[in-house]
């Protein structure tokens, strides 16, 4: 009898630790490694994964028609949290597990996304720009004592960031329909996203919005928040019209940004071209002990599913944070 084939689609997979890996083999699975040094792209996916009863996934694109031509994948296991770029209600309709690794990006992100803030506050993008041309100019900065930040979306990582932003004293506000005001944690004040976009110095996107509802921050969102006003995006590149944002930059309206996510990555854009912004290749989670935890966790959903107990339940499960 074939042992069950796991493809490995994520591009870094067990580098700095090989339990994961060690975990799968131990419990009899073939185990194909992503050969390209790069995300899988749709063109060629069906025939990569064909024979795939387990993918562990990153964020290439599995789509219903995708979906529908790998009769044998049974289990998508991302490595990650999002679950934008798969088709759930096809993979619901054709039996097909998702899982996600919600808990181990809660810390990563927050302190990636505390240090963007940090960054442009300090105008860090900026010194590095103006060192590489041969300036030695002083910029003042800010305390974030000083700012208003608001959190656009205030789920498990908005929640995270606001915890890790307290200890550095800002005033607070989200805005985030599912919120409930009356809950809320001491000195988070909940706002509408116009409200939040007109009072905040620097805004931070941490929506779970799908692709299908289009930009959230645009030409008139962005036209909106304060002059001089900073925008941090380590949620979905989607999230946000970039050629608005570079028109609002270019224009000073916003005095910078800090990206982490693109609509198109690998990003080539004129954003990264920009000195007041600071472009990251879509890491916000990626460290060491958050990576290795984030691999145990997929690999361990996909032992457990192919388990009997686990194939008697036909347990489903995907969420988003």
């Amino acid at each position: 009898m074939s042992r069950p084939l796991v493809y490995v689609a994520v591009q870094q997979f067990g580098e700095d630790d090989a339990r994961a890996r060690t975990l799968l083999e131990d419990a009899g699975f073939e185990v194909r490694h992503n050969p390209f040094g790069r995300r899988l792209v749709s063109g060629e996916m069906a025939e990569v994964l064909q024979g795939a009863a387990a993918v562990l996934a990153g964020s290439e694109p599995y789509d219903a028609r995708l979906l529908a031509a790998l009769p044998t994948l049974r289990c998508i296991s991302r490595c990650g949290v999002g679950v934008d770029a798969i088709d759930m209600e096809a993979a619901r309709r054709l039996g097909i597990a998702v899982y996600t690794t919600p808990d181990e990006v809660l810390e990563p992100m927050a302190q990636m996304t505390v240090a963007m803030i940090l960054a442009l506050a300090r105008h860090l993008p900026l010194y590095l720009s103006e060192a590489r041309s041969g300036q030695w100019r002083k910029h003042t900065g800010v305390l974030l004592s000083e700012w208003t930040i608001g959190l656009v979306g205030f789920g498990r990582i908005g929640q995270a960031v606001a915890r890790a932003l307290q200890a550095f004293g800002p005033r607070l506000l989200i805005a985030d329909p599912l919120a409930d005001p009356a809950a809320l944690p001491p000195r988070i004040e909940a706002r509408s996203l116009a409200s939040l976009l007109a009072e905040a110095d620097l805004v931070s996107l941490h929506v779970a919005r799908p692709a299908a509802e289009g930009v959230l921050i645009g030409r008139q969102e962005l036209a909106a928040m304060r002059p001089g006003s900073r925008l941090v995006n380590t949620a979905r590149g989607y999230l946000v019209d970039e050629a608005a944002l570079y028109d609002a930059l270019q224009s000073g309206h916003l005095s910078a940004a800090a990206l982490d996510v693109f609509a198109t990555e690998p990003y080539t854009g004129p954003l990264a071209k920009l000195p007041q912004v600071l472009c990251t290749p879509h890491v916000g989670s990626l460290t060491r002990a958050s990576r290795s935890a984030m691999e145990l966790r997929c690999v361990r959903h996909v032992v457990e599913h192919f388990s009997a107990r686990h194939e008697e339940k036909a347990t489903w499960a995907g969420r988003a944070s």
